[in-house]
């Protein structure tokens, strides 16, 4: 068999494929949101039905809030973790913050606030909810609970928010879980995990994260070098990482961007059906950097040191390279617009997967 028609059976193969993905892509729409939050959303984070009865009533908030009664308590613990503890952080609605403290002990500050038709009824709602603290030997649990029927007493509107503002030593191992809120973590090195529903998580200086996702929110990590592998997931919201350094890394999302800037990883893999994605860094040798969208544009941006070789397909975009003398195999569609690129550059050492149905590849030397 001669090598055109090697090619020509290959761009064969490669087209049943796109088209086989487009199938399955198309089939599956109405079951991405349930599918995504299954696959977003560890399993030990149970959201029982009541709790989402809270957190909906939570956010449907009155056009006249501003003239609603508020009545608020403080209340600041602290928690003897150590050097190295472990810190759990459990919330219904509000905000997330930890930061880097000093010495073995954390703090916390619990803020909660509520809003009522007159201050007896602000009151009332603030006795109902409750933190839960519970310390154990380099171990804490701080946990939001709320009322297990938040319509007791014809009660139809709840609206009660807690937030966390923690300090924890540098070494701390924190796990994260919320609902309705932010989440933002500092100069954290222990193991970290932090997921939220409906919110963002914002990561920055992380030692060993391990996950980080949202279900309709912005998740970023930046300043992160990371021992083992990063997760980084959104269903509706964009994933962005800068300069982070892991042994690998999987990022995704249904309908927003991923955007990877000044990655060092041996190993990226990066899917969105709907977003786009960019990636620029250096790429390991022996290395391998996966990339697909469905309906977005693929960007990189590779340094001119770097070897690798490439396969990439678009099925109505175009597929194209700047300033990389790429040796090349592949065919052009009409108006000599290339569809597929099969090629190596430099040594060839790292590997390039890069698919996307509708959009557009472009590799550009960095």
């Amino acid at each position: 068999m001669t090598g055109e028609a090697r090619d020509a059976r290959r761009e064969v193969r490669k087209r049943m494929k796109l088209f086989a993905c487009a199938f399955v892509a198309i089939m599956m729409l109405p079951a991405v949101p349930g599918t995504a939050v299954a696959q977003v959303y560890p399993e030990r984070i149970v959201v029982k039905d009541k709790a989402r009865l809270v957190a909906s009533a939570y956010q449907r908030r009155n056009r006249d809030d501003q003239n609603r009664e508020t009545q608020t308590e403080r209340t600041t613990k602290t928690l003897h973790l150590g050097t190295d503890g472990r810190l759990e952080l459990g919330n219904i609605a509000g905000d997330i913050i930890v930061t880097r403290g000093n010495g073995g002990d954390a703090t916390v500050e619990i803020v909660k606030t509520a809003r009522g038709r007159d201050v007896d009824d602000a009151r009332e709602q603030l006795q109902m909810v409750q933190v839960e603290v519970a310390e154990r030997t380099g171990r804490a649990e701080v946990k939001a609970r709320y009322p297990g029927d938040n319509r007791r007493n014809n009660r139809r509107n709840f609206n009660v928010t807690v937030e966390y503002t923690v300090t924890a030593p540098a070494g701390t191992n924190l796990t994260v879980e919320s609902i309705s809120g932010d989440v933002k973590v500092t100069d954290i090195k222990g193991d970290l995990n932090a997921t939220t529903v409906s919110g963002d998580v914002h990561i920055s200086g992380g030692g060993r994260v391990g996950s980080a996702s949202s279900v309709s929110g912005t998740v970023e990590v930046n300043e992160a070098q990371v021992d083992g592998p990063l997760e980084a997931k959104s269903v509706s919201g964009d994933v962005i990482l800068r300069r982070v350094k892991a042994r690998r890394i999987e990022a995704t999302s249904v309908s927003g961007d991923i955007k990877l800037e000044e990655i060092q990883s041996d190993r990226v893999e990066a899917h969105s059906t709907s977003g786009n994605l960019s990636y620029s860094g250096g790429l390991a040798k022996n290395g391998r950097y996966e990339f697909n969208s469905f309906s977005g544009e693929i960007r990189l941006w590779i340094p001119g040191s770097s070897g690798f070789e490439v396969d990439a397909n678009s099925f109505s975009g175009e597929v194209r390279t700047e300033d990389l003398p790429i040796t090349t195999r592949g065919s052009e569609g009409r108006g000599g617009r290339r569809k597929m690129l099969h090629g190596s550059y430099g040594d060839g050492s790292a590997i390039l997967d890069l698919t996307t149905f509708s959009g557009s590849i472009i590799i550009s030397k960095k």
